[in-house]
């Protein structure tokens, strides 16, 4: 009853904002910094204040000025052309600028400089204005306005040669990226910069610090985007964004007040940093009483998941969030690095942990010899700000799939004593190991460091290793990694011979029935309580199956066998 009446309040308010509602619609010609700056959050920030974005980016990577001049004049169909239209994403490949622009009656059309010219003007032209000139001619809007989007700077410890140019120095990037970015747009006839990069150099002036690149120089996917999403959203729709309600689930409360308030004062002083040193955390936290899930390399919006998902010396998460989205005091932070991010893992995996796919199928890895120009032979992060009078569990879980060698990795932990705990798991194939240290104690700095390797019995040629996801939780806490789920489902017979039956007590998302190599023997999907579901078994060997059930984001298994 009480939907219904909601339901008939609402409904005419609805219709009616549907109606006078005005669509801004955004074009990017850019490559993966816009991909960072406006295709994740600035279409939420704009909805959560009534107005409505549509937004496409013309993607192609790593391209220049010139490079996008280039296809233009040439009409290349050189370009992924993501769209968000009413929050929903798509991508068609094989695009030209010539098609996007005909498509729509653009309001804004973007431009912006790769990163690493970005900070020097003698590379913008002639390539803006003939570019510009070529979208002028071809746009349908006659009022449409032309942006350019001002870039930031790298990371200070980012390694690449393109640095160089810079002398491997942020602030001498950032200025150079102000100056020659404002400059070519007054020179180009472009009223409109977006101080995107300003915005995150005064993010970097925070408590956060140095931490806004996942990998040197692209935005860190959560906070490091949704603060350039907030500088889009502000100078685009004229509106403080300061207080706007909307910030993704992985967004802390603080980190977005930082990325809101980094983001303002960008548009009010485009040109200057702005210091937010005087930001303090006044979110409540919780003890560190219950589970933290961590995972490396991928992040998911099932459960609460920390991510880290970048593998350099510095790359940390401040705050971890407990399994019920409380925020804790306990940090992260790789201070040995990893080699990369390797994304052949499992997407179904039958562990206790009950992890998502988009979490199981992406690792952090390193190699014990050259690989990809690079060797690690070990990788370290710290866990900090921990009890020192307490001792913690934790649970670890490496993979990758499609292995014929052993890939076992070590992991060791170190705090009160040193070498504390050595643990090994080969991630070959791996959909079901785990590993397990009891009762790791802190040092007196409250400190647990993490060391990951290949394991004595490792025989890939180049000593790959791996560290996808891991669970950890005070030592009288860690039962809760066996808490059950709050629903069941009956699979019978089991054993089974031509037929298994599968009935839940609760309305279920998806079943899947697996062989212990993960590949998918049966699925359904929606499976309604009480129903029976039967599945034809008579084709497959006998042998040892598990059953996947998903619900409400949980996930459980059954063993099944089959005589």
């Amino acid at each position: 009853m009480y939907k219904k009446l909601l339901l008939s309040f609402l409904l005419p308010a609805l219709v009616c904002s549907s109606l006078n509602a005005k669509i801004t619609k955004l074009l990017a010609i850019g490559n993966s910094f816009s991909d960072d700056a406006i295709e994740a959050n600035l279409y939420e920030l704009a909805r959560e204040d009534g107005d409505t974005i549509l937004i496409a980016n013309l993607y192609l990577s790593a391209s220049t000025l010139e490079t996008h001049a280039t296809n233009a004049a040439n009409n290349n169909a050189s370009y992924s052309y993501r769209k968000i239209v009413n929050g929903v994403r798509t991508e068609t490949p094989n695009y030209s600028i010539e098609t996007a622009l005909a498509e729509e009656d653009w309001d804004y059309i973007s431009f912006q400089q790769a990163s690493q010219f970005s900070g020097m003007y003698d590379t913008y032209f002639p390539h803006l204005t003939n570019l510009k000139s070529y979208v002028e001619e071809r746009a349908t809007n006659p009022n449409v306005q032309f942006v350019f989007h001002s870039t930031w700077a790298y990371a200070q410890n980012f390694n690449a040669t393109n640095f160089d140019y810079y002398n491997r120095d942020q602030m001498t990037m950032y200025n150079a990226i102000v100056d020659a970015s404002h400059r070519a747009a007054e020179e180009a006839g472009i009223s409109i910069v977006v101080p995107a990069g300003t915005a995150i150099q005064n993010g970097r002036s925070s408590i956060i610090g140095d931490h806004f690149c996942r990998d040197g120089f692209h935005l860190e996917l959560t906070y490091g985007r949704y603060t350039a999403a907030c500088t889009w959203y502000e100078k685009l729709f004229n509106k403080e964004v300061v207080g706007n309600k909307y910030r993704p689930f992985t967004v802390t409360a603080f980190q977005a007040k930082i990325a809101q308030y980094a983001a303002h004062y960008a548009v009010e002083n485009p040109k200057k940093v702005t210091s937010l040193a005087y930001l303090v955390d006044d979110t409540e936290k919780v003890p560190f009483n219950n589970r933290i899930n961590l995972s490396f390399g991928s992040s998911t919006t099932q459960g609460a998941w920390n991510a880290l998902e970048s593998y350099t010396v510095g790359a940390g998460i401040n705050d971890l969030k407990d399994i019920y989205s409380d925020i804790t005091d306990v940090d992260v932070v790789v201070i040995n690095r990893f080699s990369g991010i390797n994304s052949e893992g499992p997407t179904t995996t039958a562990t206790e942990l009950n992890m998502p796919g988009d979490v199981t199928k992406k690792s952090f890895f390193g190699n014990k010899k050259q690989f990809g120009g690079m060797a690690t032979p070990t990788a370290v992060v710290k866990f900090s700000s921990l009890d020192k009078n307490e001792t913690y569990d934790f649970v670890l879980f490496g993979s990758i799939m499609n292995c014929t060698d052993n890939r076992e990795t070590y992991y060791k932990f170190s705090g009160k004593m040193p070498a504390d705990t050595i643990l090994y798991l080969n991630a070959s194939n791996n959909i079901k190991r785990l590993v397990k240290a009891v009762g790791i104690a802190p040092n007196e700095s409250g400190e647990i460091e993490l060391e990951v390797g290949p394991g004595p019995n490792n025989d890939n040629s180049r000593g790959f290793y791996y560290i996808t996801a891991l669970s950890f939780a005070p030592h009288d806490a860690a039962s809760g990694l066996d808490d059950p789920l709050h629903f069941s489902v009956n699979a019978y017979p089991n054993p089974f011979d031509k037929h298994l039956n599968i009935s839940p007590n609760i309305d279920i998302e998806s079943v899947k029935m697996l062989s212990l190599d993960g590949k998918v023997i049966h699925s359904v999907n929606h499976l309604a309580c009480g129903k029976t579901h039967q599945i034809n078994t008579e084709k497959i060997p006998s042998g040892v199956y598990i059953v996947s059930i998903t619900y409400n984001g949980l996930r459980d298994y059954l063993k099944v066998v089959k005589n």
